[in-house]
């Protein structure tokens, strides 16, 4: 046995320790005999076929039907070097051939060949004794020396129980449930499960498998056996002495459990086995346990002795003169809160039973109310109040010893109220049950007004109530449109996800109706796309602020009555002569058109969406931040609101081009006076240059010196008749 389970594989993998443990573990189980597991050869391929086609028979092994061929099988089971599929057989003792297989192979390829597949399958008369999860968790030692991080199974049926526990013994766990993925022969559609083991987690801290030892009496074997500190089989010899010393992982006072075959004993305390076998057994396992500590718990009666306190200090004078009042006129004075903490409880639930239409908020959180059994005028009687009470708006009972009786009394009560607004029940005594019946009658009543409502934390519960609480829960949201503050924690995905949309829309809801009233309620916006933007009356400012910041814009607007884009503008001023930079062209037309926009605020547009329909109303208001554009427009009492990712295009109607074109026409008759004026100046000043070139020439003239003061004078007067006011 030794031998074999050192052995490397035919395929010449060399086997890991882990391995080497696994196959321990598995002819360790009883029943198996000794067992051994080898990658496959070739004269081993008839066998695989052959266990294959007995599975193939079986109604929910495998996705193979009856009629699948032998081409099939062999392309799925046995070794593929270029699909990096190998496939490894099982031997055991006393059973001819190879008795089981398994195939593991990249589950994917590329970026998914870390994730390892694993196929497993045993002969039908081999079953039933452990060789499945020998397979199977052989496989994982061999999937994680070869550096896979997991191995996956797409599909076990669910009809395949079998399979499943095996699978789940060896650590697989359960992905998801693929509904109606498999034809069953026999049921139909039935559903299956994707299972997963995780080769990177970190193994539990608990007793391995390989510490439960097996003690058997193999004929071939005459050898005496001293120790055997290394395997997890000890094999003996009837009248052999033995000294064996199990792995154990803890400390403390072993006992072994059945008993140990006659003539060996187990010390209590090193855990070593020793004696000398008498009579041959066949294969058992023995489990060695432990105590590895005693507990010893004490209980205290810390919540009697409050309840007792409470009970004792009430005054029965006191509370029977409290209990005779039937009009709040005639209610007592209210006792001290500190000192008489028995009478000041009794006092306000009775307050709260004559319905006090100045107890509006009762707060008895941190406080311990006695149980129904021990003082029935305090939570009994509360409870009974809350039914006709009309004015308690808040009632806190937060760690106020609340049980589960007084709960299921509270809901029924809950079923008539109709004045509560907040009700907290956290860290009280109430189970899943008493929760549900508050959540249905919170349900049933339609005149709730249950703003608030916790009861989470409840002592000698868990964090969750259960599924048929949760659903009740959930059904309770669905209907109510009040509850904003819900204090529940739901484990069920479903409905914690109905009651997260039902406690938004409740929210929603709330702060619409805390919103101050406006004068005229806005009605709901109709949302379209923003396609472009038509404006259709001209502004009632003057024309001149546009054309005297945005002239070369305002050129390209007359001409084409529309906004231009950048790469338009350059185009059209570089046509000009001119050259305008991006930097530059960009922020004018994005400040054009926010004046043209402010102004047309409050009157006659025309938008369109994105598949040109129009509408035309009254421009309200616009945004843009971030290229998020946002244009609300009012036809008659509809409103409409437009919305886009980029700049809409703009244009104007002929009013507006009008209107863009009766001051420029003004201001264009001002800027040709105005050169008209500088290019007589400049045609003067020439003249002028041109006479002086002519009369006044070089000293060597000293002749025609009257001449000079005479074409002088003929200048004087030329300036005097030619440089003038811009009138002449």
């Amino acid at each position: 046995t030794s031998s074999e389970l050192s052995k490397p594989g035919a395929a010449g993998i060399q086997r890991c320790g882990e391995c080497e443990r696994v196959t321990r573990e598995a002819v360790s189980r009883p029943g198996c005999g000794m067992s051994h597991i080898r990658s496959a050869e070739e004269e081993d391929f008839s066998g695989i076929i052959e266990i294959a086609r007995q599975v193939v028979e079986e109604p929910d092994a495998f996705l193979f039907d009856e009629h699948c061929t032998t081409e099939e099988l062999e392309a799925f089971w046995l070794p593929d070097l270029t699909m990096h599929a190998e496939t490894f057989v099982l031997e055991a003792s006393g059973f001819a051939g190879i008795i089981g297989a398994y195939v593991l192979y990249p589950a994917a390829h590329g970026r998914g060949a870390h994730m390892a597949h694993g196929s497993y399958m045993v002969a039908k008369h081999a079953r039933g004794r452990g060789f499945g999860r020998a397979l199977c968790l052989h496989s994982v030692a061999v999937a994680r020396q070869q550096g896979y991080t997991g191995i996956l199974i797409n599909m076990v049926v669910s009809t395949n129980s079998s399979a499943r526990g095996m699978c789940a013994a060896c650590g697989f766990q359960t992905l998801c449930s693929i509904p109606r993925a498999f034809q069953h022969p026999e049921l139909g559609l039935v559903d299956a499960f994707s299972m997963f083991y995780d080769l990177q987690q970190k193994a539990p801290n608990k007793v391995q498998p390989a510490d439960t030892k097996r003690l058997t009496d193999p004929k071939e074997s005459s050898r005496p056996v001293d120790s055997a500190p290394a395997a997890d089989v000890l094999a003996l010899q009837v009248g052999n002495q033995a000294h064996f010393r199990p792995r154990l992982q803890t400390a403390g006072k072993l006992e072994v459990q059945p008993a140990l075959p006659q003539g060996l004993a187990l010390h209590p305390e090193t855990g070593v086995i020793t004696g000398t076998p008498v009579l041959a057994v066949e294969d058992t396992r023995y489990c060695i346990k432990a105590t590895v500590a005693e507990v010893f718990l004490k209980v205290d009666a810390h919540e009697d002795s409050q309840c007792e306190d409470v009970s004792m200090s009430i005054n029965e004078d006191f509370a029977t003169r409290v209990d005779c009042v039937r009009e709040i006129e005639d209610m007592l004075p209210e006792p001290c809160k500190t000192r008489a903490y028995g009478d000041w409880m009794i006092w306000m639930v009775h307050r709260a039973w004559l319905d006090d239409p100045s107890l509006t908020d009762l707060n008895f959180g941190n406080m311990h109310m006695p149980p129904p059994h021990i003082e029935r005028r305090i939570a009994p009687k509360l409870m009974e109040a809350m039914a006709r009470n009309t004015h308690l708006e808040k009632l806190t009972l937060s760690n106020s010893n609340l049980l589960k009786a007084s709960g299921v009394q509270l809901a029924n009560a809950l079923r008539a109220n109709s004045s509560l607004k907040t009700l907290n029940l956290e860290s009280n005594w109430l189970d899943s049950n008493a929760v549900r019946e508050l959540a249905l009658a919170i349900k049933d009543n339609l005149s709730s007004k249950i703003e608030c409502l916790r009861f989470s934390h409840q002592k000698q519960m868990g964090q969750f109530f259960g599924r048929p609480t949760e659903e009740a829960v959930g059904q309770m949201m669905a209907s109510n449109d009040t509850i904003v503050k819900l204090g529940f924690e739901c484990d069920d995905a479903h409905w914690r996800n109905e009651i997260d949309r039902a406690l938004l829309r409740n929210n929603d809801s709330w702060r619409r109706r805390q919103a101050p009233p406006d004068g005229e309620a806005l009605p709901t916006a109709e949302e379209r796309s923003l396609g472009r933007i038509h404006l259709v009356h001209p502004p009632d400012a003057s024309a001149s602020e546009v054309l005297d910041s945005y002239g070369t814009l305002c050129d390209y607007l007359d001409h084409n009555k529309k906004l231009p884009t950048t790469s338009q503008l350059q185009n059209s001023t570089r046509n000009s002569g001119q050259q305008i930079t991006y930097a530059k062209a960009a922020p004018m037309i994005k400040e054009l058109r926010s004046w043209m926009l402010d102004h047309s605020l409050n009157k006659l547009v025309e938008v369109l969406d994105t598949f040109e329909t129009p509408t035309c109303g009254i421009l309200r208001q616009w945004s843009s931040c971030h290229d998020h554009w946002i244009v609300e427009v009012w036809v008659e009492d509809r409103r409409c609101t437009f919305r886009s990712s980029r700049e809409p295009p703009t244009s104007v109607s002929d009013d507006w081009v009008n209107w863009l074109r009766g001051k420029a026409a003004l201001i264009l008759l001002d800027r040709r006076k105005l050169e008209l004026v500088r290019s007589s100046r400049r045609q003067s000043v020439t003249a002028v240059g041109h006479m002086q070139s002519h009369t006044i020439g070089p000293p060597e003239t000293r002749a025609g010196g009257s001449s000079r003061r005479q074409s002088v004078t003929a200048v004087g007067h030329m300036q005097s008749h030619t440089i003038g006011p811009p009138e002449t």
